[in-house]
């Protein structure tokens, strides 16, 4: 349900909260686990709780916070369809996983891609963030390809040239060419998905061994509504959000239905370290490659909370960029 806001109130007087449905698929090493005190879900909410923490708002900006619910997709646990059509979630997020979305014998990676399907053609409002696992996972329901290849496995940080597209969606103020996130694949998507409805998915970067580090599906619009601010989650093309607060318009990020990743924003160095260790204790990588994925990881700062205020920013938490007063 939708809070009720003061139409008199001056916007910065407004408290909202952005619902978030955490599709959790798996859990990460016991290492990691032990380093964390929990696993997947305490990656994700650590990760937004600090990028909602560090976005510069001004004082007339709405005050925003985030209610975040983890679903074990692995053993069937989903956001209710009654609650999608209530505009109850806003964003659905797909994790990663030590599971092969190649598993063909795993039934809740179907269930999975049914529920996704779902939600693009019948909740078209809610957004959804895919990372890893759920980024590849999003490009072979609609038609790409995915490949196991060892050979070109990413571990530690890798650098991500950016698309014209993907500086415009990840790094609008900046305008960085090269993006930096921790990888740990050895699965790659090999071929790009098919356009939507006739609409194209937009590469937003590459790297050295990944041609397709991530996508973006746009909506029609610059910016519709989130689901909880209209009550549903069915197609509303006016962003009725930004009629107080718009003063400088929606970052580019704000017109993505679908995004994502084939980096992990929710990683750092000491967990990319624990999950590379548990790789070669089960024969999955050799020390040697992962001193040198370690290496990798700690030769600079990654771009995994910037990306993370990204994440935000497409659900309307965008940062104070120029201060254009209200008319009182």
């Amino acid at each position: 349900m939708a809070e009720e806001e003061n139409v008199h109130a001056r916007p910065g007087d407004t408290k909202r909260t952005i619902s978030v449905a955490l599709l959790v698929t798996g859990e990460p090493p016991k290492e990691v686990q032990d380093s964390l005190k929990g696993g997947y879900e305490i990656m994700f909410r650590d990760m937004f709780a600090t990028a909602l923490a560090s976005i510069p708002r001004f004082d007339w900006h709405p005050k925003m916070s985030l209610q975040i619910q983890a679903f074990n997709v692995v053993l069937g646990e989903f956001p209710e369809i009654e609650e999608l059509d209530e505009g109850k979630w806003d964003v659905v997020v797909i994790t990663g996983s030590r599971t092969s979305v190649l598993k063909e014998d795993e039934v809740w990676i179907h269930v999975l891609s049914r529920y996704i399907t779902h939600l693009v053609d019948e909740h078209p409002l809610v957004r959804i963030v895919g990372i890893g696992f759920g980024h590849q996972l999003i490009v072979r329901i609609y038609g790409g390809s995915v490949v196991e290849d060892r050979a070109n496995g990413e571990y530690g940080v890798a650098d991500i040239q950016l698309t014209p597209e993907g500086i415009e969606m990840l790094s609008p103020i900046d305008k960085k060419t090269t993006w930096r996130l921790e990888q740990v694949h050895s699965d790659s998507v090999v071929e790009a998905p098919k356009p939507v409805d006739d609409d194209e998915w937009i590469l937003l970067g590459s790297s050295a061994k990944c041609k397709y580090q991530g996508f973006v599906l746009r909506y029609p619009t610059h910016a519709p509504p989130l689901p909880h601010l209209v009550n549903t989650s069915s197609y509303i093309a006016f962003d009725v959000d930004d009629v107080a607060t718009g003063a400088a318009g929606p970052m580019p990020i704000r017109s993505a239905h679908i995004l994502t990743l084939q980096g992990h924003p929710e990683l750092n160095a000491e967990l990319t370290k624990a999950e590379l260790t548990c790789l070669c204790a089960t024969g999955q990588m050799d020390w040697d490659a992962r001193d040198y994925a370690l290496a990798q990881a700690q030769s600079g700062v990654s771009d995994g909370a910037q990306t993370a205020q990204m994440l935000l920013a497409m659900l309307s938490v965008e940062p104070a960029v120029s201060d254009v007063p209200l008319d009182t």
